[in-house]
Parts: C-alpha cells; sequence; structure tokens
C-alpha cells in the first residue's frame, strides 16, 4: 500500500492525465524529460524572437491538436489502430523532413 503522500501525488497525476494536462506518458513530465525539450527547442530560436517562437509553438501545437482529435475519432470508428498508423506515418515523415531541412551550424 502506498503511502498517503505518494497517493495523493498518484491521484493528480491521474487527475492530470486525464484533463489531458500531461504529455501522453506523465513521466516525461515528472522526470523533466518534456522540460528539457522544449528548453532545446528554445534554445535554437533567435534570442530577439524568443517569445514569438514560444507564443508560435503554442498556437500551432494547439492547432494541430484540437483538429487531430477529432480526425481521430473519426479515424478510430474506422479501425481502433488506423489513429496510430496514420501517426506514426506523419511522425515518420516530419522526422525526415527534418533531418533533411535542419542547418548543421545551428545545432550546437
Amino acid at each position: 500500500m502506498a503511502s498517503p503522500p505518494a497517493a495523493v501525488i498518484s491521484a493528480a497525476v491521474r487527475s492530470a492525465k486525464a484533463r489531458g494536462f500531461t504529455e501522453p506518458d506523465p513521466r516525461d513530465d515528472l522526470s523533466g524529460l518534456d522540460v528539457a525539450r522544449k528548453a532545446l527547442i528554445l534554445d535554437l530560436v533567435r534570442s530577439d524572437v524568443r517569445a514569438r517562437g514560444v507564443g508560435l509553438y503554442y498556437l500551432l501545437r494547439s492547432l494541430a491538436i484540437a483538429p487531430a482529435a477529432t480526425v481521430g475519432g473519426l479515424f478510430w470508428k474506422v479501425s481502433p489502430a488506423t489513429p496510430f498508423l496514420i501517426a506514426a506515418v506523419i511522425g515518420a515523415v516530419g522526422v525526415l523532413l527534418f533531418t533533411l531541412t535542419v542547418d548543421e551550424r545551428h545545432a550546437g
């Protein structure tokens, strides 16, 4: 049986995940991995436009997530595996585009 503080933290994490406030795997948030990724992205943005870079990131994320959830639900009706397969293809295309377009001079 978990200690009372651990039980409270566990319940809070479950609640946050259910509401969509965490990464798909909450361990990314709790370990700091998510923050590290975002810090890396921000480090690549010029310092004079960094605030706009953060705003643009959250705007694009919101514009992508809202319709994606609806479309994912529609694809789920076709087959529960369909949204995952489509996400894998989109992810692979994103990685390919990134590797083809990254400028090594800014990599660090």
